[in-house]
């Protein structure tokens, strides 16, 4: 290894592949100047424990829940005046049966004056501003069990009610291309396109998303807009629209945050609100405590349903590439006929609660 860029990676050591978003340590070849190459990957896998999953108690082998499982290629090439071409080329893999599956592949320009181009699969500024940047350091000690679903199927998504709002990143935008400022005076903007692909229709299936991020001293203040009419997505002929605004803010040791987000089938009307807030606590040098409350409630199209969950987690580093963590979180669904469903479990329950408990172990390199 280069050791200047040995030097450069030891502070990221306990960076992530964090739901499709591949960070890792620097290779460089010998004798290359103006190029660089990075081969980087997470492996994650644990226990889960689900009170209930469609009417029975369920104890799984659960991959790819606190980090995604991936390894990947990146690299970038300097070609002057200020500009680098880089690309991100992954393979995101299941831990428990081995399947294998591409994700996020990506291509594009950077210039520290104008900015980064970016075109390939990629996540809109739902997940990139309301949960990367508004996250931050948080990221470390927020599963996305933290994130919204619910009893809100009528929302008319292909997953149901799962991560009806992007927070988790589990909806991933193809032929898409994305522009993100420059940081100038703590804010930087973004927008991005994913065309649909329709012949002779040119806004069928498409995807428009907006992010702005502000940054300053101990507060970070992010908001996002998506408008996706994507099959991959939503039913057919409908169309999601969301919107949100949060941050985060250093209060002593502790990171503190809050989000609303604002969810609606345009199509269908049937909508749903989220106002939640969480905490980030280092307990000791290795050990980091996290909670999480959000409240979820729909509009009358969707049967005025409504849902609490608190959750919170405890993640200790055995060194800097590896962590073992333990993590719970527990929902309440109200409204005739409402039942639970955690993000990420897969499984509604069949009663208007479910428990959801994971240990598990991260390693990094």
């Amino acid at each position: 290894m280069n050791r200047k860029c040995e030097r450069h990676a030891r502070p990221v050591q306990k960076r992530w592949v964090r739901w499709g978003i591949p960070l890792g340590l620097c290779l460089v070849g010998p004798g290359v100047g103006a190029q660089q190459v990075t081969l980087y990957g997470t492996l994650d896998t644990g226990i889960t424990y689900i009170s209930n999953a469609g009417g029975g108690r369920l104890i799984e082998m659960q991959p790819n829940i606190m980090w995604k499982s991936a390894w990947g290629i990146k690299g970038t090439e300097d070609i002057g005046a200020g500009t680098k071409v880089f690309f991100d080329l992954s393979n995101t893999f299941n831990t428990a049966t081995g399947a294998n599956y591409g994700f996020g592949p990506s291509i594009g320009l950077t210039n520290d004056t104008w900015g980064t181009l970016t075109a390939g699969q990629l996540n809109d500024f739902m997940f990139m501003s309301l949960t990367i940047a508004r996250w931050g350091p948080q990221l470390y000690s927020a599963p996305p069990y933290y994130t919204s679903a619910g009893p809100f199927n009528s929302l008319g998504l292909k997953f149901g009610s799962m991560d009806f709002n992007g927070q988790a990143g589990w909806y991933v935008f193809n032929n898409a291309v994305s522009y993100r400022s420059p940081t100038i005076n703590g804010l930087s903007v973004g927008a991005m396109y994913a065309f649909g692909n329709v012949a002779g229709h040119m806004g069928r299936g498409d995807t428009h998303s907006f992010g702005l991020d502000y940054s300053r001293g101990p507060l970070q203040l992010d908001a996002a807009y998506t408008f996706t009419r994507s099959a991959d997505i939503v039913q057919n002929g409908q169309a999601i629209r969301n919107w949100g605004v949060g941050g985060r803010m250093a209060v002593g040791a502790a990171l503190v945050d809050a989000i609303y987000t604002n969810t609606r089938n345009t199509a269908l009307g049937t909508g749903v609100q989220v106002i939640g807030g969480g905490l980030q606590y280092p307990l000791t040098q290795a050990t980091t405590f996290s909670l999480n409350y959000h409240y979820d409630w729909a509009n009358t199209a969707q049967k005025s349903y409504h849902a609490n969950q608190i959750g919170a987690g405890i993640f200790y580093a055995l060194s800097r590439r590896t962590d073992v963590y333990a993590t719970a979180v527990w929902q309440r669904a109200s409204g005739d006929g409402a039942t639970a469903e955690v993000n990420y479990t897969m499984a509604s329950s069949s009663t208007a609660t479910q428990t959801v408990a994971r240990i598990g172990i991260t390693h990094r390199f």
